[in-house]
């Protein structure tokens, strides 16, 4: 994944899921300078980034989106698309390397 024109590799890989390209939470929130909380209780994630908060719910689908955020392997994966348009940047998927780049 390329944020900024900084690569970052994360322990895990993105994963496709329903069409969705789908990022480790923290990877994604912590490159772009924020932060993740999550609540056990409700199976929620907030994130806090540039003073902007963003809170989904583990399966269910974000409104007006059509994805939700998942647990695969004890993992959070959120979409990708969904955090860059809510904090105003752009997301590209390279297809040739198989590259996601986020540019806020």
């Amino acid at each position: 994944m390329l944020v900024n024109n900084i690569t970052i590799t994360g322990d895990v890989t993105p994963v496709i899921v329903d069409g969705r390209t789908m990022v480790p939470i923290r990877v994604i929130t912590e490159s772009l300078g924020g932060k993740a909380d999550w609540n056990d209780a409700t199976r929620t994630v907030t994130l806090t980034i540039d003073n902007k908060v963003l809170s989904m719910t583990i399966d269910t689908v974000i409104p007006g989106f059509g994805a939700a955020p998942v647990i695969l392997d004890n993992r959070t994966y959120v979409p990708i698309r969904y955090i860059a348009e809510a904090l105003g940047a752009q997301v590209e998927w390279i297809v040739n390397s198989r590259q996601i780049v986020v540019t806020k």
